[in-house]
């Protein structure tokens, strides 16, 4: 169920930032925030009640006008102080109900977002790290594992072996920026993992994991490993991606909430939508 939705908003926002797939990440970022400010708008206005938010509004700006006609009467004073709290709880209450509604879309659909920008694909020539986790019943010191990865892929090391934790990892390099994979056979289950190469934005899927919703909620990109697979983790150690305001450094999420915030607000407004 979990990967069927995956599925189709993969299908969306591959759609939407198809023409973005240029080597600066803003383009999309701002188109993708949009899109998403869109979405939240939508949910108000089918969730939230204006008038109720409008009442609610007007009613705490006179409890605070009220407050500051009487600051010098102190028993008014406190009084109104209490009416604001109140006031302003109410005021609160009426965003409850489309915060709720509109958690797991959002959750989703920031999911998506960080598939695209939290991470960069691999540059030519970059050196990466596959790392396989297998299941209790085939230790890692005793199972054999095999690796066969595309044309224009090489490894640069034999696989390290972590016991602790049943993991194997290797470590490759691209020599080319086409499409690329990496397969993993143990005990004649054969497994697939793709690797990025490029300088354009494109989405990323660091991790592959194995079946269960709490894990396939943060992995959309892959198909999930089955749970009978001998292969329970398969992770490729992706680069940061570095989003820069001129000269500053700035996290992706927090350059998608300021734009989402600016955008939710004029759309809203447009609308007749109260976002605030």
């Amino acid at each position: 169920m979990m990967w069927t939705l995956h599925r189709a908003l993969n299908s969306l926002f591959d759609l939407l930032l198809w023409p973005f797939q240029i080597r600066s990440p803003w383009p999309g970022l701002v188109v993708a925030s949009l899109v998403t400010a869109a979405v939240l708008v939508a949910l108000f206005s089918v969730s939230s009640s204006p008038s109720a938010i409008r009442r609610s509004r007007n009613k705490l700006l006179a409890r605070t006008l009220e407050l500051l006609l009487f600051q010098h009467d102190l028993r008014v004073g406190l009084t109104a102080c209490g009416r604001i709290v109140s006031a302003n709880l109410a005021y609160l209450w009426q965003f409850l109900k489309p915060m709720c509604l509109g958690l797991i879309p959002l959750l989703l659909l920031f999911v998506q977002m960080e598939s695209w920008f939290e991470r960069r694909p691999f540059r030519v020539g970059e050196p990466g790290v596959l790392t396989v986790q297998l299941a209790t019943a085939y230790p890692v010191l005793t199972t054999p594992v095999q690796l066969q990865l595309s044309d224009a892929i090489r490894v640069d090391s034999p696989p390290v072996r972590i016991p602790s934790k049943n993991e194997l990892a290797w470590r490759f390099v691209a020599e080319s920026d086409t499409a690329h994979w990496a397969d993993v056979t143990v005990a004649e289950v054969r497994e697939r993992k793709h690797v990025v190469i490029g300088k354009s934005l494109a989405r990323v899927a660091p991790v592959r994991v194995s079946q269960g919703a709490a894990r396939e909620v943060f992995s959309p990109s892959e198909k999930p490993l089955a749970a009978s697979s001998p292969v329970q983790r398969m992770e490729i150690s992706y680069p940061t991606r570095k989003l820069f305001l001129g000269l500053t450094e700035i996290p992706w999420i927090a350059a998608a909430l300021v734009l989402m915030m600016v955008f939710s607000l004029g759309l809203g407004r447009l609308l007749g939508v109260p976002m605030a």
